[in-house]
């Protein structure tokens, strides 16, 4: 089969800009962790920074030492959430890459964020922020989704170039990709109509997805 590239850079997420003293990693971690929770339990307006450092069991002023707002604080929640399931990191724990092992690879480990009930329940939270207006749903796709989009394409942009796919819009089919393994489960769950995918039924969605693909656009 053909070989993917021995190198896959890609830009691992935005960049921090950190002021004053070295930020406490663990009080850091323990302040993302509290606000995740809590912008799914209460939503964005029902969440504040005092609510926020009460939950991670520290002062508001070390909360505002490190995130100088409440939307900077959602948006380093969100990427924090996402960047683990990038397709770069996907790619980086396969062992022999063949086109359909890396399809799968990066298949799954989306479907496993998408499918997970943390971002079932961002993705109702966001639904319903969007009856006030874009700025939350837009705050949230620059924080994370932009960036798996830019990725997945580079990396179909990789086998487009190795001559394994035929590819005119790499943005347009890593879209079709997700559609291919996200629905109509996503949507189900969303509404409450089905219950969470086990692994197994994961495992089948993005077998099926990565199938359909490649009869595609496969070379």
């Amino acid at each position: 089969m053909t070989q993917a590239p021995d190198k896959f850079d890609l830009p691992s997420g935005p960049a921090k800009t950190v002021r004053g003293r070295p930020r406490d990693a663990s009080k850091n971690s323990a302040i993302i962790e509290a606000a995740s929770v809590l912008f799914l339990e209460l939503g964005f307006d029902g969440t504040s920074m005092d609510g926020v450092a009460k939950r991670a069991g520290v002062s508001k002023q070390t909360v505002y030492s490190h995130f100088s707002s409440k939307e900077q604080l959602f948006g380093d929640a969100v990427h924090a959430a996402i960047a683990a399931y990038y397709p770069d990191r996907a790619l980086a724990s396969v062992e022999h890459h063949t086109l359909e092992a890396d399809l799968r690879a990066v298949c799954y480990r989306l479907a496993t964020l998408l499918m997970s009930e943390r971002a079932i329940a961002m993705f109702r939270l966001l639904v319903t922020a969007a009856a006030k207006g874009p700025e939350l749903g837009e705050l949230f796709w620059k924080s994370g989704p932009a960036e798996i989009q830019i990725q997945l394409a580079a990396f179909l942009q990789t086998w487009v170039e190795k001559g394994a796919l035929k590819i005119d819009d790499p943005e347009k089919a890593g879209q079709q990709l997700v559609a291919l393994f996200k629905e109509p489960a996503h949507f189900k769950i969303s509404i409450g109509i089905q219950p969470m995918l086990s692994t197994k039924e994961i495992d089948d969605c993005v077998d099926a997805a990565v199938a359909s693909f490649l009869k595609l656009y496969q070379v």
